[in-house]
């Protein structure tokens, strides 16, 4: 039986729950975007040299040219991804993608929670064993939970405090090092290597998972205020930001130490604001890595929550995940996520796990970039681009996608369509079980009641 013959359409619009403001909106985008990878990211990139600022800026390029596309969608298109995909193309493939990116956003849950616990591990030494580390992280998972049970502004007023407090040591790394500069003492160089189109794609590569997470603005449309205005904005301006400040921030940590300390480094920021703060500066950037994956996590949870809610209200999921509570929260879904994500935590303790979890979280970066490549063609068949320059950038953002596809790997793309597929069967069965449509079995939350 075809989808067309045993239901209407799915309609792009939502139910009134707003919870989310400007700036938290704003919180979402940028709070996701830095999570704890940054903090690495000056030791990974060390010996890349002059290649590292071209690469940032092919990354930023392309990463502004997707956000420019969610935003186009999101001022005349509500609901979100989903929404903007079923538009285009369909309910089978906005499914296929999203269901692709609720995998990528559980692994990693999982893998930003062991950061943040590794983090933990360094100021408070007894936690440091592998219970220790596995205790704190699905401990933070599970609290993360409750924070979002608990309603979505809630979420919103965590992701905005924890957003001002990761900013702190990538502002404060760029002011030491114009601080140096204006003592008259000279940069340190960048490592010496030659700029060459290899170099410079392979350092973007690298870069490239720094960027993902923007796009949960927009998947939290159905739960921001005026999201045709803020949702647009906290995209564009929240993916300038953060490109900028991570530019900024990597060239500063290679400016004040030289590559070679900086590529062996395993806490690159600490040890550039060592010589200014003290031993202190070790604690403290913990602290901080902590606390911005903590704030990334919440970003994360509730997208992939939102993302759950939307295939649900489309038939492809069972009718339990299109509920809302009272407070306009969808229960099941944050509870699948949190399930997920811990049992993935429980495989990562395994002794021989560290490597093929290293490949998974690179598989799950293909989820993202799946749902890029869709929504930026999305905006041009529904002629959304804003014109003929949005439509260039939307090409941009296309061939963006795709040539990160290609620097991810075949082995790892195959196995990220593979992970999609398993989606499949779920969506079979949910659509001959309950083949009413699950938004007409459970009433949207009253408007305002988010918050």
């Amino acid at each position: 039986m075809s989808d067309s013959t045993t239901r209407p359409h799915q309609p792009t619009d939502t139910p009134p729950r707003r919870g989310l403001g400007p700036w938290m909106s704003m919180a979402m985008v940028v709070g996701t975007l830095i999570g704890s990878g940054i903090f690495l990211m000056p030791a990974v990139l060390a010996p890349y040299g002059p290649n590292i600022p071209f690469a940032w800026l092919i990354s930023i390029g392309g990463t502004f040219c997707i956000a420019y596309c969610l935003a186009q969608l999101a001022k005349c298109i509500p609901g979100g991804p989903v929404s903007y995909m079923t538009s285009a193309f369909g309910e089978f493939p906005a499914y296929f993608a999203v269901w692709s990116y609720v995998i990528t956003i559980w692994a990693g849950i999982a893998a930003v929670a062991l950061a943040m616990a590794g983090a933990l591990s360094y100021v408070f030494p007894a936690t440091g064993t592998s219970s220790g580390i596995f205790i704190l992280a699905a401990g933070s998972v599970l609290i993360l939970a409750i924070i979002n049970l608990v309603g979505i502004r809630t979420a919103g007023r965590v992701q905005v405090i924890s957003t001002l407090i990761k900013i702190v040591p990538l502002a404060l790394v760029i002011l030491f090092a114009a601080g140096h500069v204006g003592g008259g003492h000279p940069l340190q160089p960048l490592a010496a290597t030659p700029i060459t189109g290899a170099g410079i794609i392979g350092a973007a590569s690298l870069t490239l998972f720094s960027l993902t997470g923007f796009e949960v603005g927009a998947i939290t449309a159905p739960v921001t205020e005026n999201a045709e205005r803020n949702i647009p904005r906290a995209q564009v301006w929240g993916v300038a930001f953060t490109g900028l400040l991570y530019l900024g921030a990597t060239l500063a940590v290679l400016w004040l130490l030289p590559s070679a300390v900086v590529a062996q480094s395993k806490a690159p920021f600490a040890d550039a604001i060592t010589p200014v703060l003290g031993q202190a500066a070790g604690v403290l950037v913990a602290c901080v890595v902590a606390i911005s994956a903590f704030g990334a996590n919440n970003a994360l949870m509730l997208g992939g929550a939102e993302i759950l809610h939307s295939i649900a209200r489309q038939g492809d999921l069972p009718p339990a995940f299109a509920r809302l509570r009272a407070n306009g929260v969808p229960a099941a879904a944050i509870i699948a996520s949190t399930v997920a994500s811990i049992l993935l935590l429980t495989v990562s303790s395994a002794p021989s796990f560290v490597e093929i979890y290293a490949f998974v979280s690179l598989v799950s970066a293909i989820g993202a970039l799946l749902l890029y490549a869709l929504c930026s063609a999305a905006a041009i068949k529904l002629k959304r681009t804003g014109g003929a320059l949005g439509t260039l950038l939307a090409v941009i953002a296309i061939l963006y996608s795709i040539a990160m596809f290609f620097g991810a790997g075949w082995k790892a793309t195959c196995w990220g369509i593979a992970l999609a597929l398993t989606g499949l069967p779920i969506r079979w069965v949910s659509r001959r079980l309950w083949p009413t449509r699950p938004e007409a079995l459970a009433p949207a939350a009253p408007a305002g009641s988010s918050a």
